[in-house]
C-alpha cells in the first residue's frame, strides 16, 4: 500500500483543496508528513487522513479551528476523542436551540396565519378550544399598562425556563358587555406554552398561574373601525341561541395588522 501522497493527491482523495491544506500547515494543525527536501514537494500520510476528516467537520459546523491545533498537535488519540465529545455536547445544545428557534417561527407563523384568516369571517363562528395555561395579571396597574408589564412578564418567564405562547389578551366583564355593548377589562392574561401541561413555577409571586377552560366558544373579530357594529352583531346572535348562564369572555389579540390589529371575542357558553 502506498505509504505517502502528493498534497495534490491528498487534496483530491479526502475532497479539500490544495490552499486549505497549506492553511492548515501555516496554522500549525496539520503539517506534512514527509517535505522532499530536493523540490520542497510535500507528502502526507494515510493516517493523517483522520485529522483532516476532525478538520473538515469542525470547520462546517462552526467550531473554532485554533482550539484544535493543541489536541491535534499533541497526536494522542484519547485526547482527540475527549476534545470530539466535547464538541459533540456543543453540537447537541447547538440542535437543541435550532429546534426551539424552529418551533418559536413555527408558532408565530401560525399565530399570524390565523388571525389573516378569521378575519376574513365578519359573523359570529363557533370555535372549540383546549384548556390554556395562562399567566393571569388581575392588578388594575397591570391590565392598563399591559403592554409594557407583558414584556416584563415574558423577562421573567425566560429566566426560569417558561416560554410563552404567542397569544395574549384579556377577561371582559360580563354584564358590560352583554348588556351595554361597552368592553370593559377586568383582567389580563398571556397563554403559556402547551408543552407545560403542568402549570409552571414562576420566581415572582405576583403573577398568579390560572388556566382558561376547554369549550366551545362563539367568537366574533373586530377593528377600530367595525367595533361597535361587532359587538351588537355578537349581543343578537347570544340573545337569538337562548344561552342560560356564559362562563367567561375572553378578548384575544390577533397578528392580522401591524398598525390596526383586531381582536377576537371568544364567549363560553359550555365546556366540551
Amino acid at each position: 500500500m502506498k505509504k505517502f501522497f502528493s498534497i495534490g493527491e491528498t487534496a483530491k482523495i479526502n475532497n479539500i483543496s490544495i490552499q486549505a491544506l497549506r492553511l492548515y500547515d501555516r496554522m500549525g494543525l496539520l503539517k506534512p508528513s514527509y517535505i522532499n527536501k530536493d523540490n520542497g514537494y510535500r507528502y502526507y500520510s494515510i493516517d493523517q487522513f483522520i485529522y483532516i476528516d476532525i478538520i473538515k467537520y469542525a470547520k462546517t459546523y462552526g467550531i473554532p479551528l485554533h482550539e484544535l491545533k493543541p489536541t491535534l498537535a499533541m497526536g494522542d488519540m484519547k485526547e482527540i476523542v475527549e476534545k470530539i465529545r466535547i464538541f459533540q455536547h456543543s453540537l447537541d445544545e447547538q440542535i437543541q436551540s435550532l429546534i426551539v428557534a424552529k418551533e418559536r417561527f413555527s408558532r408565530i407563523a401560525e399565530a399570524i396565519e390565523y388571525g389573516l384568516s378569521v378575519v376574513q369571517n365578519q359573523a359570529p363562528y363557533f370555535r372549540k378550544v383546549e384548556e390554556r395555561i395562562i399567566i393571569h395579571l388581575i392588578k388594575q396597574q397591570e391590565v392598563i399598562n399591559f403592554e409594557v408589564n407583558g414584556r416584563l412578564v415574558e423577562n421573567e418567564t425566560s429566566r426560569t425556563g417558561v416560554e410563552l405562547a404567542f397569544e395574549s389578551g384579556y377577561f371582559v366583564d360580563i354584564p358590560s358587555l352583554i348588556i351595554d355593548g361597552e368592553e370593559k377589562y377586568s383582567s389580563a392574561y398571556l397563554a403559556i406554552n402547551e408543552k407545560y401541561s403542568n402549570r409552571p413555577t414562576l420566581l415572582n409571586s405576583d403573577y398568579i398561574v390560572s388556566s382558561i377552560p376547554k369549550g366551545e366558544f362563539i367568537c366574533i373579530t373586530y377593528n377600530k373601525q367595525n367595533k361597535d357594529n361587532q359587538i351588537k352583531q355578537l349581543q343578537r346572535h347570544i340573545k337569538e341561541l337562548n344561552i342560560e348562564e356564559i362562563k367567561l369572555i375572553i378578548a384575544c389579540e390577533l397578528y392580522d395588522d401591524f398598525e390596526n390589529p383586531s381582536i377576537e371575542l371568544q364567549v363560553l357558553q359550555g365546556e366540551y
